[in-house]
C-alpha cells in the first residue's frame, strides 16, 4: 500500500507600503516615477494581449459532493470508501468526522492547513443512520474534452466567472495559453493524444506556477504529479507567448478528431446550419469572417465589440468567440493548396440565430465606417437564415469556370508566341491502300491481300514498262494477282502477290 498524506499551507502575501517624508518631489523624481509607471502599464497591456487562461473544471476534492456516488459529502455516521484499484489524489480543505475509511492501494490525501479526520463512536446526530459512500472514478476525465475547461482573458475574470466562449478546438488549452488548476484543489486528468507532448505556456498547480520545463518535469515525476497527470502524452511548459498582435493560431487542429469524439451535438431548428472552423457541431447563428492588415489588433477589436455591442441589454444572451484561424484553401473546392489566415467571429444566441444575425449586421456597419482605422480590409457574413448553401456552390463553380478559361487563354498565348509547341499529329494512312482493299473485296470472297507493291500503287507505270509486261501476263483470280517475272521467263515461274 502506497498512500500518503501531506500538509498544504496557504500562501501569505505581504503588503509593502512606502512613506514619503517630503510632500514635494523634485521634477526628475516625478519623471522617473512616471516612466516606471508607463513601463509597468505597457507590461500589463502586453500580458493582457498575449495571455489567455484555461482553467480545469473538475477536481478530486473531498468537499465536492459531485465526487461521491450518494451525491453528498460523507458525514460522521458514514463509511468512506476509495476504490482499492484506482489511483487518486484527494484534497481535503477542512476537518471531517467519519465512522470508517477504506483507502486505495495507491493514492494520497492532501490536507489543507488545519484539515484532518477524526472517528466518532456511535452515530452522528447531525448525520442520520449513516451509509457507505464511495468516491467516484476520475480516470475517464480527458484533457481534450472542451466541456471540462473554462477560458478567461485575465485571472480576475477567471475568479469572477467572466468566461469567454470559444469553438471546441480553442476551448482546450492552446499553445500560448496559461493552464490553471484551482489553487485549493487536486485533480486527475488523462493527457492521452496522438502527440508525444502537449505544449503550453505555463501550468499552475496548488497555487504554484510552473513555466520552466525542468521544474515542471520534476513535478510530473513526483508522486503527486503521477497521480494527477496520467496518459500517453506529457504536458510541457515554456512555450512562448503570442507575439503577433493580429493573433495566433491555437494549434489544436491536429487533435480535432480526438476533441470532437468527446462532444455530443444537439438538434438544430434553423434553416441553414453553419459549421465554424475548429468547431465540432453545426450551429444556428452567424459567422463573421474578417480580412485584416498588419495594423489590426485582435484584443483591441475584441474589447471594442464588447464595449459597443455585448454590453447592451439587447445582446446580453449572445455568445461570441473571436480568434485567428488558418482557413484551408481548395482548388475548385476539391484540391487543397495551402491555407490563409483570417479572423473568425462565431456568434450564437441559443435559438434560431435571428439575434446573432442582427449583431453580425451591426458589426458589418461598424466595419464599413471604421474598418480602415481598425486595420480591417474586408469582411463577410454567413447566417443561419440563408436557405441552403447554394451561394457557396455558385461562387465555387464560377471560380472554377474562370480558372479553366484563364488557363486556356494562357496556353493559347504561349503557343502563339512559340513558347509552347503543339505536338505533331500522326500521318493519315494512304487512300490508295483503302481503294485497293475495296477492289479486292469486290471479288466476293476472302482474298489474300499480300503486301504493298509500289508498281501497282501507280497504274500509269504499266504503260511505261509495256516492253516488259503485257496485259496477257497479268491475271486476277480469287487467290490473288498473278504475273510473269521476265527474269524467270524461261521457267515461267508464277509469283503470287
Amino acid at each position: 500500500m502506497n498512500f500518503s498524506s501531506k500538509q498544504c499551507c496557504s500562501h501569505v502575501c505581504h503588503k509593502v507600503g512606502i512613506k514619503g517624508h517630503n510632500i514635494f518631489h523634485s521634477l526628475a523624481q516625478t519623471f522617473k516615477m512616471l516612466k516606471t509607471a508607463q513601463v509597468l502599464l505597457i507590461c500589463c497591456l502586453v500580458r493582457a494581449t498575449n495571455a489567455l487562461y484555461k482553467q480545469w473544471i473538475p477536481d478530486t476534492n473531498y468537499e465536492n459532493k459531485t465526487n461521491w456516488d450518494k451525491g453528498d459529502v460523507p458525514c460522521g455516521s458514514d463509511t468512506v470508501q476509495f476504490s482499492s484499484k484506482r489511483k487518486v489524489s484527494v484534497f481535503v480543505e477542512t476537518t471531517h468526522a467519519i465512522q470508517e475509511m477504506m483507502l486505495p492501494m495507491d493514492g494520497e490525501i492532501i490536507l489543507n492547513s488545519g484539515a484532518g479526520f477524526y472517528v466518532i463512536s456511535g452515530q452522528d446526530p447531525n448525520c442520520g443512520a449513516g451509509v457507505r459512500t464511495k468516491f467516484k472514478d476520475t480516470d475517464s476525465l480527458q484533457w481534450f474534452n472542451p466541456a471540462l475547461w473554462q477560458a478567461a482573458a485575465t485571472l480576475n475574470d477567471l475568479q469572477d466567472g467572466h468566461f469567454l466562449f470559444s469553438v471546441h478546438e480553442e476551448s482546450v488549452p492552446c499553445l500560448q495559453d496559461d493552464v490553471v488548476f484551482k489553487p485549493l484543489s487536486s485533480f486527475r486528468v488523462d493527457t492521452s493524444s496522438s502527440q508525444t507532448t502537449i505544449p503550453v505556456k505555463s501550468v499552475s498547480v496548488l497555487g504554484k506556477v510552473f513555466d520552466r520545463k525542468s521544474e515542471f518535469s520534476e513535478y510530473l515525476s513526483s508522486q503527486t504529479g503521477l497521480l494527477q497527470f496520467h496518459g500517453s502524452s506529457s504536458v510541457t511548459v515554456g512555450n512562448p507567448s503570442c507575439g503577433d498582435a493580429t493573433g495566433c493560431d491555437c494549434g489544436n487542429s491536429v487533435n480535432h478528431e480526438r476533441i470532437c469524439s468527446t462532444v455530443t451535438c444537439g438538434a438544430l431548428s434553423c434553416k441553414k446550419h453553419l459549421l465554424p472552423i475548429g468547431h465540432c457541431c453545426e450551429v444556428c447563428g452567424a459567422i463573421l469572417v474578417i480580412h485584416y492588415s498588419d495594423s489590426f489588433n485582435l484584443e483591441n477589436y475584441r474589447g471594442r465589440i464588447h464595449h459597443l455591442f455585448l454590453s447592451l441589454p439587447k445582446y446580453q444572451s449572445i455568445q461570441l468567440g473571436m480568434s485567428k484561424i488558418l482557413k484551408p484553401q481548395r482548388l475548385m473546392r476539391i484540391v487543397p493548396f495551402g491555407s490563409s489566415p483570417e479572423i473568425q467571429v462565431v456568434i450564437l444566441d441559443g435559438e434560431t440565430g435571428k439575434l446573432s444575425e442582427e449583431l453580425a449586421q451591426d458589426m458589418i456597419k461598424d466595419i464599413k465606417s471604421h474598418g480602415l482605422n481598425l486595420g480591417i480590409t474586408g469582411a463577410h457574413t454567413q447566417t443561419a437564415s440563408e436557405p441552403g448553401s447554394s451561394v457557396g456552390t455558385v461562387v465555387g463553380a464560377v471560380f472554377g469556370v474562370l480558372l479553366v478559361v484563364t488557363l486556356i487563354v494562357i496556353v493559347v498565348v504561349l503557343i502563339h508566341k512559340g513558347i509552347v509547341q503543339m505536338p505533331s499529329m500522326p500521318s493519315m494512312p494512304s487512300l490508295n491502300r483503302f481503294r485497293r482493299n475495296t477492289d479486292v473485296d469486290d471479288l466476293n470472297g476472302a482474298a489474300d491481300r499480300g503486301f504493298d507493291n509500289p508498281i501497282f500503287d501507280q497504274p500509269d507505270m504499266l504503260n511505261n514498262i509495256s516492253d516488259l509486261y503485257s496485259t496477257d501476263s497479268i491475271s486476277m483470280t480469287q487467290t490473288g494477282v498473278h504475273f510473269i517475272n521476265p527474269a524467270y521467263d524461261e521457267n515461267e515461274t508464277d509469283f503470287t502477290v
